[in-house]
């Protein structure tokens, strides 16, 4: 997808974590998914229990929040201001009594209430509702001694080649939407 047509401001957006035992198990898993995936190293990482930034290597794109809060705020709220004056012509045509009596207020008033769902539901994308369930268990991973391959994918084709890959391991993952 064409980033500046996309609503979340990160590159790599799409996310999985898988919890090891044992550190060669994670790195051998990491190595099998760079060769046999078109993931890259940058994008494949093994996490374990002693790593000083672990929530820097499980989300790594800070500006990418940003990036998200603000195109998810402007796009989705455009778009709720239009469907609201979509609606306001609907209901125009159909020659409801308030919309035909009241034309200004009534597109007016249902432009803003759109325009303002919109941005609520901006809202909740830029909070990643999908990422709280990865964090949550990469860190109680992380905190059990465990090791965390993580995994960020730029689209989701390589989302799933990675979850393919793992699933044929029998490992258990963690990803995001």
């Amino acid at each position: 997808m064409n980033s500046s047509a996309n609503l979340t401001g990160e590159k790599e957006d799409h996310k999985v974590a898988a919890v090891f035992d044992t550190e060669p198990d994670a790195r051998g898993t990491a190595k099998a998914i760079c060769e046999e995936t078109s993931l890259t190293d940058e994008q494949v990482t093994v996490l374990s229990p002693n790593d000083r930034h672990q929530g820097k290597e499980l989300e790594p794109e800070d500006q990418g929040i940003w990036r998200t809060l603000v195109r998810s705020h402007i796009g989705l709220g455009i778009a709720g201001a239009v469907a609201g004056f979509v609606l306001f012509l609907i209901l125009s045509a159909l020659g409801v009594g308030f919309i035909a009596q009241n034309t200004v207020v009534a597109a007016s008033v249902m432009t803003v209430i759109a325009a303002a769902i919109g941005m609520l539901v901006a809202g909740a994308v830029t909070l990643r509702p999908d990422h709280t369930p990865y964090l949550m268990k990469a860190q109680a991973a992380l905190s059990e001694g465990k090791y965390v391959l993580a995994v960020h994918a730029s689209s989701l084709e390589q989302l799933q080649e990675a979850k393919s890959l793992l699933d044929a391991r029998n490992v258990k993952t963690m990803p995001t939407i």
